[in-house]
């Protein structure tokens, strides 16, 4: 699975001076464009972002799979609709696979369902105990032994595992914002997707060393 994010509006005085403070603060450090800062600052946190789509791929004893991606008109609506799925009887067995899941991915859902209060009731998706791929694949993690020091970006991974990067599309995590601005919707689903089927693929690559 992985999610999209995009800036938040709307929020209030004191939060916004916190955004320009740490967009200040990263031109400092690494420079580029003020613009592109301020947009990564916003997507990357949930107090400042909010969730624009959600791309899963359901692996099946067989071998088959089945894909679903949820970007509904709302934060809110595509929330209800995320949990809707994790939360069925279905779902309570499944373990959740992802590259840096624990680090953004998971802990974003679970910040921006409790804002609107959207009810998590898959007690396997908020454990977020470290050291354990009991609920949570984590391949990120995985690939680096739980050790900050080993990790890489997703893009670094795929690339030195012979999987093509979804990084070169013509929406990225980089441009998901301005493409939601732009009403180009299907292309972020479609690279949701492309981060999904990057995913499917690191995993088969590594799914024997991890059982």
């Amino acid at each position: 699975m992985d999610i999209e994010t995009i800036p938040r509006k709307g929020l209030d005085e004191v939060v916004e001076a916190e955004v320009a403070k740490r967009t200040e603060r990263r031109l400092e450090q690494s420079g580029g464009d003020p613009a592109e800062a301020e947009s990564l600052i916003r997507s990357t946190s949930p107090f400042f972002g909010e969730v624009v789509c959600v791309g899963m791929r359901w692996l099946k004893g067989d071998g088959t799979h089945r894909d679903n991606v949820i970007c509904e008109s709302s934060e809110q609506g595509t929330l209800e609709r995320f949990f809707d799925v994790v939360n069925h009887e279905s779902a309570q067995s499944v373990r959740f696979v992802h590259y840096n899941g624990l680090g953004f991915d998971i802990p974003f859902l679970i910040v921006r369902a409790a804002h609107h209060g959207t009810k998590i009731t898959n007690q396997k998706f908020t454990d977020l105990r470290r050291f354990s791929y009991k609920s949570h694949i984590d391949l990120m993690q995985f690939l680096a032994n739980w050790d900050f020091r080993g990790r890489v970006s997703f893009d670094i991974a795929c690339r030195s595992f012979g999987i093509p990067s979804p990084k070169e599309g013509k929406v990225t995590g980089a441009t998901v914002g301005k493409a939601f601005k732009e009403g180009n919707l299907e292309g972020i689903k479609q690279y949701a997707m492309e981060d999904v089927e990057a995913t499917h693929k690191l995993f088969e690559k590594l799914r024997d060393y991890i059982f």
